[in-house]
């Protein structure tokens, strides 16, 4: 088999191209660098003996910037794959770039003329050096070894005619022939490189053809654990392995000359049978598909599958070569793994709607029992006794709320749902914060804080994730401490402005054993103690910190202490820009009714307690308002009536709160302001709100002041 079988003419010719271009950049290294210092030699040599010092410097800027030109482009090419070097660019490129190196040479006794003879003779035999040393590594191609040659050499000669002297004419004319006898061996050196490439890439062709020929063979071995099939043009088996008989249970004498078809594929199999026969009727083989199978006693197998066609010396299609893999139980597996796949799905579906069904059944009593105590904090005719009990329902409703937020926030931390603000935090505002919200519990247990609010310096954090994460920790500091103990926050700067957030107290402390389950999600590792908590308030922590590209960890002893630590990106020491105003802690005062007041507001809420609270609620900020039960009876009431604005449920029976919005918006009303007031807290359901054409978005329970905000700012657009 010769090269003319298996690769075509036009192939070895672009084979022969991209042999050739990469000789010449390959070679071309070396060219450059020898030019880079002959061109140095040469100015030093001639500098104090030249005619123009400045147009010698000239000369040897082009030649730098050329061969630096040149290198780059160098460069560029041994770095693009081989598809992208047969592009015809590169030829043209080197050609252009080879041309241009031959004028900058015979540029050279024009700028670097000297008037001496003994300095104008070194021009002359540098030149003849740089053009004979050419030859060897532009021989490649006949148009680079003309394009240097050329330019070069007559420049040189045009000047030597120019000088006009005896020596110059007999100079030019010895040049003259030495282009002439370089052109020859130049040529002869091309024809016998382009012979040397084209037998070396037949001889690289041919040994591919038989490598490719042998792996052939080596796959018809009867040991490979394929099924080794062949059969010829009418179906018929010619070729049956050991693997063959062991996964369709047809021995060799069974399987010879019977029809393919019959043996090994089911009877509804024949659409499939036929396209795959198409396919290798056109040449193609067919690589890795899986077809179902049978075997002798009738039991279906997946297999996968390597067909290719068999050619005579005419390139007809003589028969089929096939190899079988069976992955019966691979397939098996996978079809588990899918269904086991679609079980979790469902499952975490079900998860994610249980707990937005729990959000929303523990939000909408919360919001009453939270809802109705604030609004008794407020009454002026309460005995003491009576203001303590408030306090306490409104403690246990806020730690039941803040339980729920924290299995919310889980979940979205789990669907990928909570986003962070990364920005530069300023620690002294988280500190203050921090410890005005901490020091009520501190002080109630008796315990000393030392927290410095002073401290300069920032972090690169997440504003109210960062803080509620120091919160936790500082009240788990607080909560499993000792009676007169001390809780501190430490922060150090670490190498490669790393900020460490050390917050220490003087506690029970953690068994060495238990330190690697402090973060896992509903661990308590005390569970038997009577303090309050879910367990999962460090592992949020944990993820939170994470997600801020920062690390949390604990060291710990036991009846000694714990010391939790928070590294973020960050600097101490530094006054940043960035100011925060305070947040400002909830109070008892009487809140200011709104300038507002006059304004009249509809109401959609199926939840009858949820219906006094809210009529309550407004009523103590100064406005009227009107309820209907669901959004069928908000859309009759805004027919005959005008309200300034429109607080609706989501869940409501009949029409619910997100057909009610979208209701109003179709009809043409644009400028009635609509507050959802839901419990579902997702952060999906504030899109959704958005979405349908409300205005704001208010979470159950709501305090008096968020109520406030949010009708002042709307009733003011």
């Amino acid at each position: 088999m010769n090269s003319n079988e298996i690769f075509s003419e036009k192939q070895l010719k672009k084979q022969i191209q991209l042999e050739e271009i990469k000789l010449l950049y390959g070679g071309s290294r070396f060219s450059y660098t020898a030019a880079i210092v002959i061109a140095l030699i040469i100015y030093y040599v001639l500098k104090t003996h030249v005619t123009s010092e400045y147009n010698l410097s000239i000369w040897l800027g082009i030649i730098l910037s050329v061969m630096l030109i040149r290198s780059i482009d160098t460069y560029l090419f041994t770095k693009s794959d081989l598809k992208e070097q047969q592009n015809i660019k590169w030829r043209i490129r080197f050609f252009v770039g080879t041309g241009i190196a031959g004028i900058c040479w015979g540029l050279l006794p024009w700028l670097g003329y000297s008037s001496d003879v003994e300095y104008f003779a070194f021009i002359i035999v540098c030149l003849v050096g740089v053009i004979a040393g050419s030859l060897s590594t532009l021989s490649y191609r006949w148009e680079t070894m003309v394009l240097f040659l050329l330019p070069a050499s007559l420049l040189l000669i045009f000047r030597l005619i120019v000088e006009d002297q005896t020596f110059s004419k007999a100079t030019s004319f010895v040049l003259a022939v030495f282009i002439f006898f370089s052109l020859s061996a130049g040529k002869r050196i091309f024809n016998n490189t382009q012979q040397n490439i084209r037998l070396r890439l037949e001889a690289d062709n041919r040994e591919h053809a038989i490598e490719l020929m042998h792996q052939k063979q080596a796959l018809h071995l009867q040991n490979t654990p394929l099924a080794i099939i062949e059969f010829d043009i009418d179906l018929c088996v010619t070729e049956w392995n050991k693997s063959a008989e062991s996964i369709f249970g047809y021995q060799r004498d069974e399987a010879l000359n019977e029809n393919i078809l019959r043996l090994i594929l089911p009877r509804d199999s024949s659409l499939e049978a036929e396209k795959l026969w198409q396919r290798l009727l056109n040449y193609e083989a067919v690589i890795g598909a899986v077809i179902e199978n049978k075997t002798k006693n009738g039991e279906p197998i997946f297999c996968e599958w390597f067909i290719t066609p068999l050619t005579d010396d005419k390139n007809n299609i003589a028969g089929i070569a096939a190899m079988a893999l069976d992955i019966t139980d691979k397939k098996h597996n996978e079809l588990a793994i899918m269904q086991s796949k679609d079980e979790a799905e469902k499952a975490n579906q079900a998860k994610s709607d249980f707990l937005s069904n729990m959000s929303h059944e523990l939000r909408t009593p919360l919001n009453a029992i939270l809802g109705f105590t604030q609004l008794l904090s407020f009454e002026k005719q309460l005995t003491e006794k009576q203001l303590s009990h408030i306090s306490e329902i409104n403690s246990a409703g806020n730690l039941l709320l803040k339980l729920v937020n924290q299995i919310l926030d889980l979940a979205k931390i789990e669907k990928g749902h909570l986003q962070l603000s990364m920005e530069q935090v300023n620690l002294s505002d988280v500190f203050k914060e921090c410890r005005a919200m901490i020091a009520p519990l501190a002080e109630q247990k008796g315990l000393t804080l030392n927290i410095n609010i002073e401290t300069n310096g920032y972090v690169i954090a997440d504003y109210t994730r960062l803080k509620q994460v120091i919160l936790n920790l500082l009240s788990n500091a607080i909560k499993y401490n000792k009676n007169n103990g001390s809780v501190s926050l430490m922060v150090k700067q670490k190498e490669n402005d790393i900020v460490r957030i050390c917050i220490m107290d003087t506690g029970t402390g953690i068994s060495e054993d238990l330190l690697q389950e402090i973060f896992q999600p509903f661990n308590r590792l005390n569970a038997a103690c009577h303090i309050e908590g879910t367990g999962i308030g460090l592992s949020i922590s944990k993820q939170l910190i994470e997600m801020m590209r920062g690390k949390i960890g604990v060291t710990s002893k036991l009846n000694e202490g714990s010391d939790f630590w928070i590294e973020l990106s960050g600097k101490l020491n530094i006054t940043t820009a960035i100011e925060r105003e305070s947040q400002s802690n909830y109070s008892n005062t009487i809140l200011n009714v709104s300038s507002l007041s006059a304004q009249k507001i509809l109401v959609a809420e199926d939840n009858p307690t949820n219906q006094v609270l809210i009529k309550s609620q407004l009523e103590s900020l100064g406005y009227a308002a009107d309820l209907v039960k669901n959004g069928q009876e908000a859309l009759n009431k805004l027919i005959n009536n005008e309200y300034q604005l429109l607080i609706t449920d989501c869940n409501m029976p009949l029409i619910d709160g997100y057909q009610l919005a979208k209701t109003i918006r179709d009809r043409g009303n644009n400028k009635l302001p609509i507050i959802a007031l839901t419990a579902d807290a997702f952060p999906e359901k504030r899109a959704e709100c958005l979405k349908a054409g409300m205005n704001e978005q208010l979470t159950k329970p709501v305090d008096l002041e968020t109520l406030k905000t949010a009708l002042e700012k709307l009733l003011h657009q």
